[in-house]
């Protein structure tokens, strides 16, 4: 028998328990795992023990897709922004007729930054309407 002062004890389940299932029991788990992947196979396995419900949080793969061009896009915009409005504050604090020349330059690159994100955002708005409408 173990010394418990060498065994590591975590804090909401101080008691190890430990069994066999068969495969098919085994197989049946691990797809429920597939399904969803914050679930881990203790957490399911203590969820039915105890009989709470085991719920399955089930991402479709495309819409996370389009989720995670959508947060990219989201932190494009913001730094654009950041960029845009401090060549603003350049631009109307500056009263070199050159200074404000060049400024207008950047303010227009910013500009065209801006509508080819807006174009990539209008594309996946476009496809997860045709999603959530087509349901």
């Amino acid at each position: 028998m173990k010394n418990k002062a060498t065994r590591p004890m975590s804090k909401g389940f101080p008691r190890r328990v430990e069994g066999r299932i068969s495969e098919s029991r085994y197989q049946e788990l691990v797809g429920i795992l597939e399904k969803d992947s914050t679930l881990t196979m203790s957490e399911l396995i203590r969820r039915i023990l105890q009989n709470q419900p085991v719920r399955i949080q089930v991402r479709e793969r495309g819409v996370w897709d389009l989720m995670e061009v959508l947060i990219s896009i989201d932190i494009q915009l913001k730094k654009i922004g950041t960029n845009l409005n401090q060549v603003i504050q350049a631009f109307h604090g500056n009263s070199s007729s050159l200074e404000k020349f060049l400024l207008g330059k950047k303010l227009l690159a910013f500009q065209k930054e801006l509508s080819k994100g807006q174009g990539i955002l209008e594309e996946v708005l476009a496809k997860i309407q045709d999603r959530w409408l087509s349901e």
